[in-house]
């Protein structure tokens, strides 16, 4: 019987504000460095993809690099709590440099820039993202409270992300323009970010015993190996990447699949596609939801979905197995984006605003679970390898959630722009203003159109389909789990004992 609590109210309440402020930081880069590449600097839509894909492939050596050096830190505030003090102010910074356009658009510069300032984010995010998460491996040795502890976090987190979702676009779509308004949202989130993520630091302990030995990255790597849990998490994520492509893509739903549909472009452009004199982009749009806000709409929306499936996972977990919530809640994911995409594609022209909202929330539910359960995993992944071989590498095996986290949404905008480069996808022009600064926005085919909401929706279910694959082979679970967490148990007991 779990009896004995570990959490403080202060670790709960920091580490999920924390959380948010964090989330904050990472959505807006997730979700809007693709088009401030392409907007913002100026660059194509191959030179921004190619970025992007670069930075998660460097994220590749960086994360469990970071994971081993956080495994071998000592510390009298122990092996994470350090990176949490000393990491927000850097990752501040890096954020501002990243969206920050200083020289000519699509120009050499502009794209070594953009290549730089993306590389040094991911490194300087990675610093604390890898031993932020891996304290909850470390913070309390009870699954009860570490399964609750990383949903009500995960919470944080989404309604953290769901912020930029709301303020960017208006921020961008206003006479700001691209540079400005994306520059006032860095700064903005980059300093609530930081002085929230620092909040952990002050309140946190480490509880679960240290390793004796620290290993060499030789050792680390022939250990991590025998991971069997780890590995099939890894290869679930990495074949599911695509499943986020919706949430990753909401600027192009918005702009080319509502948008677009209630707007009267012959008050735009002429016969021959020339801009007409003294445009009001406003007046040529005629739906009841202002257009700097549409994006936000599509983005709470998922994310609205994504909350109440993190706030029941800590009463699913009691019912079901991890791997049968991953399965179910991938099985889910994959028939709500094939329902959406028939819902759609019949009458690409004229969606319905109302029905998208709902389907785009039935997405957002296994996100949500997706969101808290591979953590949840990464833990198991912990606990597997010390039962197996009497060691723990919460560095390692938590940076390799990070570096999961950024690789599915590197690939999944990698993919999202390579396919949509095949298409005859007309960029934005950021010469095309309205007479209020508006940018205009050229008119889609039906065809780009249909392609868009194929790769919202088809794409991920290929994503979900896959994920579920490496995951039916995860032993480490039922009676099986029960009784590895039990010698655990003792043997961290007699541990303590000892010393």
């Amino acid at each position: 019987m779990e009896s004995k609590k570990y959490l403080t109210m202060k670790e709960r309440l920091c580490f999920t504000v924390g959380a948010f402020g964090r989330s904050g930081i990472y959505t807006l880069m997730s979700m809007f460095a693709l088009v401030f590449f392409q907007n913002g600097a100026g660059l194509s839509l191959k030179q921004s993809t190619a970025i992007i894909l670069i930075g998660r492939v460097f994220d590749a050596l960086n994360d469990p690099v970071m994971g081993m050096i956080v495994d071998k830190t000592k510390s009298k505030w122990g092996k994470m709590r350090p990176y949490l003090l000393f990491a927000p102010v850097p990752i501040a910074v890096c954020t501002i440099l990243l969206f920050t356009a200083p020289f000519a658009d699509g120009s050499t510069a502009a794209f070594a820039w953009a290549l730089f300032t993306y590389l040094i984010w991911g490194v300087a995010f990675t610093v604390q993202d890898v031993p932020f998460w891996g304290l909850s491996s470390v913070i309390t040795p009870l699954e009860s409270e570490r399964t609750s502890f990383i949903s009500t976090a995960r919470l944080g987190s989404t309604f953290g992300g769901i912020l930029p979702a709301l303020l960017v676009p208006i921020f961008y779509q206003s006479n700001l323009g691209y540079k400005t308004g994306f520059f006032v949202s860095a700064v903005l989130f980059a300093v609530l970010g930081c002085a929230l993520s620092i909040l952990i630091f002050f309140v946190s302990k480490e509880r679960v015993p240290k390793m004796d030995h620290t290993p060499s990255f030789k050792e680390t790597f022939a250990v991590m190996g025998k991971d069997k849990v780890l590995i099939i998490v890894i290869l679930a994520s990495l074949l599911g990447s695509t499943m986020v492509m919706a949430n990753q893509c909401a600027d192009y739903i918005g702009n080319y699949l509502i948008i677009q549909n209630c707007t009267d472009f012959s008050k735009i452009f002429d016969a021959a596609g020339n801009i007409l004199l003294n445009v009001d982009a406003k007046a040529a749009y005629d739906f009841w939801i202002p257009r700097g806000t549409i994006v936000t709409t599509l983005t709470v929306a998922i994310g609205v979905g994504m909350v109440p499936a993190m706030a029941i996972f800590p009463m699913l977990r009691k019912k079901f197995s991890l791997k049968q919530i991953y399965i179910g809640s991938a099985a889910f994911g994959l028939v709500v984006h094939l329902l959406c995409y028939i819902a759609f594609a019949g009458n690409i022209q004229n969606i319905n605003i109302y029905v998208l909202w709902v389907m785009l929330f039935l997405m957002g539910l296994p996100l949500g679970i997706y969101n808290v359960i591979t953590y949840a995993l990464i833990a198991d992944a912990v606990d597997y390898l010390e039962w197996k071989t009497g060691e723990r590498h919460e560095g390692v095996c938590f940076s390799f959630q990070t570096f999961l986290s950024k690789v599915n949404a590197g690939i999944a905008t990698a993919v999202f722009g390579q396919l949509l480069d095949r298409s005859d996808f007309q960029a934005v022009d950021k010469s095309l203003v309205d007479v209020a600064g508006r940018q205009i926005f050229f008119q889609q085919s039906a065809d780009t159109q249909k392609m868009l909401l194929a790769l919202v929706t088809i794409v991920p279910a290929v994503g979900f389909l896959l994920t579920i694959l490496p995951m039916l082979f995860n032993d480490y679970t039922g009676k099986t789990k029960e009784n590895a967490q039990k010698e655990l148990e003792i043997a961290r007991t007699e541990k303590m004992n000892v010393e």
